[in-house]
């Protein structure tokens, strides 16, 4: 009898769980609070970030791309992964690997607190790694001796070089903010930005593969409850 109150249960959870996925999260960037290196902003950008566990303001986060715009007071529905959870079908060009060496990239970012020129050296590093050609065409001073300098060329081949094989834990809380591409209203600027932020918000929504597991791992308990009960 206890056993199938708990199976009860779990198909109760579970029902309750599955509606948010329905749910789209919003970005609104509300400002730019870093510098402006050869004429463009660099992290960190502030949002308020929209889902079904509420609001959360003044959330800082890095931009992925370089040719892509958006501007303040624009607001966008994304779907919110974590770096190691991206599924191929949303990846919008890019590679698990290109994602996972900007989260190495982001994670840097503490280090360079008070630090604006580092801060944007890694800024342009993680443009390059989705938008180099677009980086390399748009101003010649992005090469060379201007902000797409060595510098930021050799964090950003650092970081593609130790993506693969870097620990999951390096990327345990990094969110990636993917726009929706099948919903573009309220794009002003074309497709948005790509954004992250470590960690992420306690209001976005929980994508589908974190459900799965959550609903396999209390599958996992009730099996190891009817064996005991056996038992």
């Amino acid at each position: 009898m206890r056993l199938k109150s708990a199976i009860v249960s779990l198909s109760l959870s579970l029902v309750c769980l599955v509606p948010r996925v329905s749910f789209a999260d919003t970005l609104t960037l509300t400002g730019v609070g870093g510098a402006n290196t050869d004429g463009v902003y660099t992290y960190p950008y502030s949002f308020t970030v929209t889902g079904p566990g509420g609001t959360n303001t003044n959330v800082f986060m890095s931009c992925l791309n370089f040719d892509r715009e958006v501007s303040v007071g624009e607001t966008w529905t994304v779907d919110a992964y974590n770096v190691l959870s991206i599924p191929t079908s949303k990846l919008q060009g890019f590679t698990q690997n290109q994602f996972r060496a900007d989260a190495l990239l982001y994670n840097q970012y503490a280090a360079a607190t008070g630090n604006a020129t580092l801060t944007s050296e890694i800024q342009f590093a993680i443009w390059s790694i989705m938008d180099p050609t677009d980086i390399n065409s748009a101003n010649p001073s992005y090469n060379g001796a201007g902000a797409f300098d060595a510098t930021a060329q050799s964090l950003a081949s650092a970081a593609l070089a130790n993506a693969g094989t870097a620990s999951a834990i390096n990327f345990a809380s990094d969110e990636v903010f993917l726009p929706d591409l099948t919903n573009k209203a309220g794009w002003t600027n074309g497709t948005p930005q790509i954004f992250m932020v470590d960690p992420p918000p306690s209001s976005v929504t929980p994508e589908p593969s974190s459900l799965i597991l959550l609903g396999t791992g209390l599958i996992g308990t009730v099996g190891a409850m009817r064996r005991k009960l056996k038992a």
